[in-house]
């Protein structure tokens, strides 16, 4: 989360419509370090001393911001005297300044039409949650997902940091927004899709199992289509964007809980059970590369779908050492 997502939390813990899985995050950046702290005490005299604001959050916020600003500098400068701004002094103006962008935020995210009350939900470990049409979400360990309790009934709208797939409840005349973090968004009808975008790095990766999806990793509607097979890594650094077609969905396998082939080279066969078992597989007979394995979904141990495969390509498989595997001989059907 970047530091304008825990200044929202701030305001939603002193509105007192903070939810226990946000306090939670919130707490832990506060006690991450004492410029948190300190930057969090802030804001809480901030927020005491400034005029209430109505939750309709109908305000005015350059007015709002003035009078902050005069606030300050009436403490900050004692009368009759002429002080240098110190940088403290700039960085709490500056902060000032993100607290009433994250408020126009909140109003325009949160309050919609027909918006309910936000839900934040962080994964500290593989978590699969239903969104209010239906929709499905699979997270990854550290991703978070924010959404309202009852969508908008012009859109369905989200914001993801993170790690995720999506199963999404088709229906068009209810387009589907997911909002990144790290920046961009991705626009469905309905579909299966994954997304891995984390704030602060510099990648952001998109594949599409089922349906068609429109990343537009800059934010504007002149990216591609994206349909079954494709992949995007968008990379924020070099500003390009990178699309090829995937062999196998096996890099979704934390979602589906094992593996899958369908006429698959041997070799991408050989690549994915390295990579989901964490083991190092030679293929010493290079004929055999080239040969299209189809196999239903498994997840069984390493050693039992080797001695599959040595069973189906009349092969032989030596352990050399714990994680090593060599496979000799064999011949396609």
């Amino acid at each position: 989360m970047q530091e304008n997502d825990y200044i929202l939390l701030l305001h939603k813990q002193f509105s007192g419509e903070i939810s226990a899985g946000e306090l939670a995050v919130l707490d832990e950046w506060i006690g991450r370090s004492d410029g948190n702290a300190a930057l969090a005490r802030q804001y809480r005299r901030i927020w005491e001393r400034a005029a209430p604001v109505q939750k309709t959050f109908d305000l005015d916020l350059d007015a709002e911001y003035r009078q902050l600003q005069h606030r300050l500098a009436a403490d900050a400068i004692p009368r009759g005297k002429v002080l240098p701004i110190r940088h403290h002094l700039l960085r709490i103006a500056a902060a000032i300044a993100l607290l009433l962008v994250a408020l126009w935020g909140y109003r325009t995210f949160r309050l919609a039409p027909g918006a309910g009350s936000m839900e934040y939900v962080v994964a500290t470990e593989n978590k699969s949650l239903q969104l209010p049409d239906g929709s499905r979400v699979w997270l990854r360990p550290n991703g978070s997902i924010e959404y309202p309790s009852v969508f908008d009934p012009r859109i369905r709208r989200v914001r993801l940091n993170g790690e995720a797939y999506f199963s999404v409840a088709h229906n068009p005349a209810q387009p589907f927004h997911v909002e990144l973090v790290s920046g961009g968004t991705i626009d469905v009808l309905g579909t299966k899709f994954s997304v891995k975008a984390y704030a602060g790095q510099p990648e952001a990766t998109v594949l599409v199992r089922e349906g068609k999806v429109r990343f537009s990793p800059a934010g504007n509607n002149t990216a591609p289509v994206l349909r079954a097979r494709d992949r995007a890594v968008f990379n924020r650094t070099k500003a390009t964007l990178h699309l090829s077609k995937v062999p196998t969905f096996n890099e979704l396998a934390w979602q589906t809980g094992g593996l899958e082939f369908v006429r698959t080279p041997l070799e991408i066969v050989v690549a994915d059970l390295e990579k989901y078992y964490q083991v190092k597989i030679e293929l010493r007979n290079p004929a055999l590369r080239t040969c299209l394995h189809t196999a239903p979904l498994t997840n069984q141990p390493i050693e039992r779908v080797l001695e599959s495969l040595s069973l189906t390509y009349q092969m032989q498989v030596v352990n050399p050492a714990p994680g090593q595997f060599i496979l000799t001989g064999g011949s396609c059907l």
